[in-house]
């Protein structure tokens, strides 16, 4: 018989009207906890703190839907990726459009900041993945060799490789500052859809079309 401090008890938060069309993504502030972005199919970004119904702010600029949304490690930025291929990086002190990034062309699927310095990575449809400096507007590296949509991407908690899943069933581990892949893990007979490292061990996890999750 289960203790009754063993029963868990789940119940809705609360609901909320986040965008006039479908919402397309959302990310949660891991520093404070208290910030919620989502991004929607009506092109706009939109910020919320937690437990309050209100928007706190609303980012417009991108001309088509927002796929892709990501704090940066102090909450200070975000980042979103649209459908067309472009990106943009926004100040939420200012409530304004820091830059765009331009070089994909097609759907960003995966946008990730480097846990140290100012970098941020990014994947898309096209099949490539991107390192740009966001004090720039033109990427740092680019890392070819997917064959297909690339859907997912993570650094290493060391901040030196990163990690990516794509539609051809691989993942690869780029060295970041070589420019080349390390390795290729070939295990899942389907598309890879995401993958994630552990926070503190070199750890791998992927998961895959093919129905199965695997630890590398």
């Amino acid at each position: 018989m289960a203790s009754a401090s063993s029963t868990k008890i789940s119940w809705q938060l609360q609901e909320f009207e986040a965008h006039s069309r479908s919402v397309s993504c959302l990310a949660l502030g891991k520093s404070s906890g208290r910030l919620l972005a989502t991004g929607g199919e009506d092109c706009k970004v939109n910020i919320w703190a937690v437990n309050k119904a209100n928007c706190v702010m609303s980012l417009k600029g991108h001309m088509n839907p927002v796929e892709c949304v990501q704090f940066n490690t102090s909450e200070e930025q975000v980042v979103t990726g649209s459908q067309s291929g472009s990106i943009r990086l926004w100040d939420l002190e200012a409530a304004k459009m820091l830059r765009t990034l331009m070089g994909h062309k097609a759907n960003i699927t995966s946008l990730g900041f480097h846990p140290f310095g100012n970098f941020l990575a990014s994947s898309s449809m096209d099949t490539n993945i991107k390192l740009w400096d966001i004090r720039r507007k033109g990427y740092v590296f680019r890392y070819k060799g997917h064959t297909q949509a690339v859907q997912s991407l993570a650094f290493s908690p060391d901040g030196k490789w990163l990690a990516s899943a794509s539609d051809d069933g691989t993942v690869k581990l780029w060295d970041l500052y070589q420019g080349k892949t390390i390795t290729e893990f070939t295990s899942h007979s389907a598309a890879v859809n995401c993958v994630q490292f552990h926070p503190n061990e070199y750890l791998l996890a992927s998961g895959s079309s093919d129905r199965s999750d695997h630890t590398i």
